[in-house]
């Protein structure tokens, strides 16, 4: 297991237009630790930390502050998606949150807790969170815990901030993974109540073939068992059942692979020499022809 991390972002959340902006200070050639990054950045000295943060948590930069594969393919010169206009780039900046694992809570709760629950609430949130630390042998004071998870809310929801402009801001809001809604305690006060929403959602079949051309471990073929269910799989980090997983399959372009059911087995057949890159360009370049 990856050491467990629930610090780093300075209490902010991750607003949208923080990736390019750091994207582009340090393909600059700056540092976050220069006098002017403060000006350079045009935030406060906490929020050039929590930028930096961010940037290695979606996997933007590397731990020597070198930007990725990744990074230059979505924002550099020849970028797909500089100013994630599109969606599918949210999927994508979603799925490297998860494996990247820098911020811990992500992979938790998307791997772990909705196998555990379709539902929560803050308190059950914290309850797992410390199980999950006291098995790994460490500990985290309830203050950073606290933090961590008003952060990841900021991430996913609208709710529980009281900034007008933080609230409709931050950039995984818009793929609608976590509901929400109020419901009344057995002292009869409102809670907040949040969901899982496994419903069938609008993703590209790239995003899923970029998810799964990322794994090393799997070879052309592979079970929907395997996609459903593995760490950081199709299911967990898109909350996907096989059906839809499935669904999906069964219309995946034939230059891709193809979808099969062998003696009840469902196995997905990946087409030989894709490349992960390659098809995610082949979906941008349709998706801003003639624009």
């Amino acid at each position: 297991m990856a050491k467990l991390s629930f610090s780093g972002h300075e209490t902010f959340s991750c607003k949208i237009y923080w990736l390019k902006k750091g994207y582009e200070f340090v393909n600059a050639g700056k540092r976050f630790t220069d006098d002017d990054a403060v000006v350079d950045l045009g935030v406060g000295k906490n929020m050039v930390t929590s930028i930096r943060f961010w940037l290695k948590a979606f996997g933007i930069i590397d731990e020597a502050d070198q930007t990725t594969e990744f990074a230059n393919f979505i924002f550099g010169d020849n970028g797909v998606d500089p100013y994630l206009e599109d969606t599918m780039t949210l999927w994508l900046l979603h799925y490297q949150l998860l494996n990247v694992g820098k911020a811990s809570i992500y992979p938790m709760i998307f791997n772990s807790l909705r196998r555990e629950r379709s539902e929560f609430t803050k308190e059950r949130l914290v309850r797992f969170l410390k199980r999950q630390i006291e098995d790994a042998k460490t500990s985290f004071s309830d203050k950073t815990l606290d933090s961590d998870i008003k952060v990841f809310f900021g991430n996913y929801t609208r709710f529980g901030s009281n900034d007008v402009e933080d609230a409709y801001s931050t950039i995984l809001q818009e793929l609608g993974l976590i509901d929400h809604y109020e419901r009344l305690d057995n002292q009869d006060k409102l809670m907040d109540v949040y969901i899982f929403n496994m419903k069938t959602k609008s993703i590209p079949i790239e995003a899923l073939l970029y998810v799964i051309l990322d794994r090393k471990d799997y070879g052309n073929s592979i079970s929907i068992n395997h996609l459903a269910n593995d760490y950081n799989s199709l299911g967990n980090t898109f909350l996907m059942t096989e059906s839809i997983i499935i669904d999906y399959l069964r219309s995946i372009p034939a230059e891709y692979g193809t979808y099969s059911e062998t003696a009840g087995n469902p196995v997905l057949q990946l087409a030989p020499g894709l490349e992960k890159y390659q098809i995610l360009r082949n979906y941008y370049n349709l998706a801003y022809a003639g624009i």
